[in-house]
């Protein structure tokens, strides 16, 4: 017996990619569908009313209609933004008061992700089709809460998951220190003990996923462009330097425990497999701002372990 497994990774708030994410499951004969974090859009979309109709400085800021609203929002979420009507008063409240454009920020993304999270509801309700959904370090501690109150979504962080046919994943959404100063971080020695403490839950880390969103260092799926002091891409002879920007402490703990699959996003340049000792470790990259959901599918087997995987776009 085995089970077919689907995982994809930073989406970053693009409303077409999620639903391509959903239905994926259907799609390629997913058993186990797995969102390896950063979930959550990086900005809002403000979209002010006017005394004509509407107007939306991210889309030219020339004003448009009543009948236009839902397209131009459409636009918006497919970019990863969050269309947020406002008045002008509001809006400046917002360029005035960094607190005031944190907190809308912050309850217009949760009002997404809770919409997501039910259209995941009403398309894999009764499927059996089981849905694991973790943030990543992009990804504000309080969406933890919405996925809990999910009724097909399982928050896979902090527990040992029973995948089915003798295998279990663990999970691990935070990521080494970034330049971005991103929400949840950790430095890497409190990373790896992070990661040990999981492990000790499993009962045999030769027969388990490892979900981490960073992926480990210095490998072929951990390849980013190295940046300068203003965090600009370096650039010389015209050609942008890349860099490892992946995780010791991942790379630690993989080459320690070698479970069969490791699956990882965090970088998005570097869409590939490879192979650290026993261990297949994948990051199908992501292109979200382009609508193209990069991602990966792998048959786990009860008797010979990790029998196939393919990176797939779709």
């Amino acid at each position: 017996m085995s089970l077919t497994l689907y995982y994809a990774s930073d989406v970053h708030g693009a409303d077409v990619l999620w639903r391509k994410f959903v239905n994926a499951g259907r799609f390629y004969g997913a058993d186990v569908l797995v969102m390896g974090g950063d979930v959550a859009g990086k900005a809002v979309a403000p979209i002010v009313a006017t005394e004509g109709g509407y107007r939306c400085d991210l889309v030219g800021g020339e004003p448009f209609g009543e009948y236009e609203l839902e397209a131009v929002e459409g636009r918006l979420r497919a970019a990863g933004l969050y269309p947020h009507v406002v008045t002008e008063d509001e809006l400046a409240a917002m360029h005035a008061d960094p607190a005031t454009a944190t907190r809308v920020f912050k309850r217009v993304m949760i009002d997404a992700f809770a919409a997501w999270l039910a259209l995941a509801d009403e398309r894999l309700g009764g499927s059996g089709i089981c849905l694991y959904v973790m943030l990543g370090n992009d990804d504000e501690p309080e969406l933890r809460e919405v996925i809990a109150a999910s009724q097909v979504a399982v928050d896979p962080e902090d527990v040992v998951v029973d995948l089915g046919e003798g295998f279990e994943m663990i999970s691990c959404g935070w990521s080494n220190p970034t330049p971005w100063d991103s929400p949840r971080e950790m430095p890497e020695e409190q990373l790896e003990s992070h990661l040990e403490k999981l492990i000790t839950g499993v009962q045999d880390p030769g027969r388990t996923v490892f979900n981490v969103h960073v992926p480990p260092i210095s490998t072929a799926i951990d390849t980013a462009p190295a940046l300068d002091a203003n965090l600009k891409p370096v650039v010389r002879g015209g050609t942008v330097v890349m860099a490892p920007a992946g995780s010791k402490a991942v790379r630690n703990i993989i080459e320690r425990y070698q479970p069969p699959l490791a699956l990882h996003g965090h970088i998005h340049e570097a869409r590939g497999t490879v192979k650290l000792g026993r261990t297949v470790c994948i990051n199908p990259g992501s292109e979200y701002g382009e609508g193209v959901l990069h991602g990966a599918l792998a048959v786990l087997d009860r008797r010979k372990g990790l029998r196939r995987y393919q990176l797939v776009s779709g």
